[in-house]
Formats: C-alpha cells, structure tokens, sequence
C-alpha cells in the first residue's frame, strides 16, 4: 500500500508540476524532418520518429484460489517507431515503418527491430480513390481501428479495437489490397487481406480456437464528416485533435474472416454407454455423464466484426476544446469464444496457478458478444500548444457470450502537452474486471487496477 501512494504521489507530481518548468519552452514551429525532391514540393522524402515509456503500478490479479498477489512497479517502452516515406509527384507515395513494441525488463535481450508497415499506394484519382498494396493496418471495423497510436486521448488504444490482434495478424497487420479515399464528406477505405496463421490459442469453454485456413478476410470502414474534412494523405485517423477544427463524424465498419475458427460443440450424452450410465444415475452421479461422453461434431465458424461509433472534437471558448467518442462493437468469433491478454505482463505467476483470464494484468478483451467503449476529455482554456492540459475520462461495457455477467471498467487520466501531441505526458489509473468460477459460471468478483505514467515524444 505504502508503495501504491508513493508511486501515485510521484507521478501526480511530475504531471502537474514539471510543465512550469521554463526550460522546456520552444518555438511554435516544430522541426520536421523532411527534404523536397522537386522544386514545387510534389515529390519528397520524410522521417518521422516516435517513442512512448511507461512507468507503471500494478495490482495484479489473485490466483485461481483467490489469493491475493504483490504489486508490480515497473518501466517498459510501450512503442518505439521508425517511419520513412517518400511522395512521387503527389502520383504515388511509398512508407515502410519498423520498430520495436512492449519490452519489459522481462522480454527476451537483444529484441530484434520488427517490420510493421510495408505500403506502396498510388493516387489513382486525387484524394478521391487511393490504390494500394502490402503490409499495412487497415483493419475497418471502427475509427479506433485505424488510429494514429500518438494522438490518443487515453494512454492506449483498448485491445478489442483490434480484435484478431496476435492471432492472423501481425501488430495489427495483414498482407493485402486496399482502396480508399473522400469523395465530398464521405470517406472510406476498403481492404482484402491475406490473414497470416495464427500465432495463439483462445481460452474458452466449450473449446474455440483459430484455425489455419487459406480464406482471405474483408474489410471496411466508411465515416461521413459533417464540418471539417480531415487530410487524406495518409489513412491513420486522430483520436484527439486538440480542438485544431470543428470535427463530427459518424462511422460504421466491418472485418469478416470465413471459416477462421473451430468450435468444439456441448458433449453428446447419448454417446455414453448405456449400462454405464444405468450405473451412475442409479448412483445419483448423473454429473459425471459428460465425463464420459463424446463432443458433438466439430463446427467450422465464420469471424465477423462489425462496429458504428460517432467521434466529435470541437473547440470551445477561450482556446479549450472538447473531445468524445462512442462506439458499439459486435463480435462472432463463434460459440462462446473469449480470449484472454496483458498489455506488456510482467507476473511472474504460472498458468496453472492462475485464474482464467490470466495472471497479472491480464483481462477478458476480446470475446463473441457486445461492447460499448465512450471518451470524453476536455482541453482547459489557453492559448497555442504548449504547456496546456487536458483530463479525461473513458468507460467501456462487455457482455460476452462465455461469461456469466456483463463488465464495466473505467480509465481516468490527464494528459500534459508541453508541446501538442509531440512532447506529451499522460498519468492515467485504469480498473478492470476479475472473473472467478461460481456454480460452473465466470462472474464478475471484484475489479483490480493499474496506474502508467506515460512519456512521448513525437516528431
């Protein structure tokens, strides 16, 4: 507990404190890294760098029996990315990102750079149809979905606006043809990706698992913009734009993957010998039935995810601004699917030892059912970029198919800008739901949290 306090009086200190600090300030135009190839700036080379630390405390989940564990204090780099793109004649544009994501003090030394977007896109017709090819993470379904990681209003993004993360994709990514583009206030983007195999396992009764197949996934996202039209140039959309337009847009989207999972069925009782089920209901031992039992078929389920959600980022008087998002998702991943994850886990704890969910910082994400995710912030009163301040607050509700009652979670959290998006603090304390088994049901027993204090500097 004293830790606990001692973490949070740190990190309140520091965000609250350290942005009257006069050496930080700087001119109002922020260095860009960037060379024109011709004289009237239609071909160019660009650079931009970009980094986000996390010191965090967790409250780790008990154990399967209930018992509560320690807390973690620990630092990681939540993302590190390298990002080179080049315009042609504002004909066709090439980027490539790479990188390195979540390292611990318990990931594997020496981690290797990884390879995140390989896009080659050409202008087809304006701003109006953009053709591409490669990796890339246009992932339809929702604004979310196809954000950019360094103009959050929370900490992070919520795993579930990314719901094959880790499984056919790659950080996101697919292989794949994609189109997009705006046509007045309609913009869209559509994809068909080649999904790669599967690197992990759902946890789920009965049993769902993704499975290797040939099939190539669709994607889609269309959102009309009723005031200010966002720059098309590239597809990653804000998630806080700091009042710099009048912005309300409503979307809807879809990711649809055929025949991506396996579902084992309920067992079939009348496979059970028929004198030995004479035996155990006489016994008054009917319960153990199915122990003895064979499993339905095996059925093979589509994955479809579909999503509308409504984000608006108005400015306000006197130089604030208001920031919101809400959006619905729906989930079929087949019959009671649940997945299972911790952003950057550090528990030492084994699986065998653990609750379902996982142990430390692990949470029911991902799951066939409905979620409801809403963001608010406001961006108090002043002038330019620097040095400004903006709390916030974010809720999300799950109802999945494979556990026994709906969740609520909340984040809360204030974000420091000495300079915009590109010198940013963020403190932020995020609860999440602990399920344990009641009468052969997950339910919702009581709630854990974390607190990170996040660094990032962007340019």
């Amino acid at each position: 507990m004293i830790k606990k306090y001692c973490f949070l009086s740190f990190a309140l200190t520091v965000v609250l404190l350290a942005g009257f600090n006069p050496l930080f300030a700087q001119e109002d135009n922020w260095p860009k890294l960037k060379i024109n190839l011709s004289e009237d700036g239609s071909s160019y080379f660009g650079i931009t760098m970009n980094s986000q630390v996390w010191t965090r405390y967790i409250s780790n989940n008990p154990d399967k029996n209930g018992v509560a564990q320690y807390s973690d204090i620990d630092l990681g780099i939540r993302r590190s990315r390298l990002t080179l793109y080049a315009n042609l004649m504002d004909k066709a544009m090439i980027s490539t990102q790479m990188g390195y994501d979540g390292m611990t003090y318990r990931s594997e030394r020496k981690p290797g750079f990884n390879l995140y977007n390989v896009e080659v896109e050409y202008f087809l017709l304006g701003d109006a149809l953009h053709l591409g090819f490669g990796l890339d993470a246009r992932n339809g379904i929702s604004r979310y979905s196809g954000n950019k990681n360094f103009e959050f209003l929370v900490v992070d993004a919520p795993g579930f606006t990314s719901p094959v993360g880790g499984t056919f994709d790659d950080f996101g990514r697919q292989l794949g043809i994609f189109a997009r583009g705006s046509i007045s206030k309609l913009h869209y983007s559509f994809a068909i990706t080649k999904p790669l195999e599967y690197g992990v396992d759902s946890v789920s009764s009965p049993v769902t698992t993704e499975r290797i197949n040939e099939n190539f996934a669709l994607k889609s996202y269309f959102e009309w913009q009723f005031f200010d039209t966002e720059n098309a140039l590239f597809q990653q959309m804000t998630m806080n734009n700091l009042g710099r337009g009048k912005i309300l847009n409503v979307g809807a989207g879809f990711y649809y993957h055929p025949e991506a999972m396996l579902v084992e069925a309920e067992k079939d009782l009348s496979t059970v010998d028929p004198m030995l089920a004479a035996m155990l209901i006489a016994a008054g031992s009917e319960h153990l039935l199915p122990q003895f039992a064979d499993y339905y078929p095996s059925q093979i389920s589509d994955i479809f995810v579909a999503a509308a959600d409504v984000f608006i980022d108005m400015p306000t008087r006197r130089g604030g601004a208001v920031t919101g998002y809400l959006g619905y998702y729906y989930n079929f991943f087949g019959q009671n699917y649940l997945r299972s994850f911790g952003r950057m886990n550090v528990s030492k704890m084994s699986a065998e030892a653990a609750l379902p969910q996982g142990p430390g910082n692990s949470e029911w994400e991902i799951g066939t059912g409905h979620i409801v995710r809403g963001e608010f912030g406001y961006l108090l009163p002043g002038s330019g970029v620097k040095n400004r301040f903006q709390p916030y607050g974010a809720f999300t509700f799950k109802a999945f198919e494979g556990l026994g009652e709906a969740s609520v979670q909340f984040d809360a959290g204030i974000n420091w800008l000495m300079y915009g998006h590109n010198l940013k603090w963020t403190l932020q304390y995020s609860s999440r739901p602990v399920y344990t088994e009641v009468d052969d049901q997950q339910m919702w027993t009581s709630s854990k949290g974390q607190v990170i204090l996040q660094t990032q500097i962007y340019f």
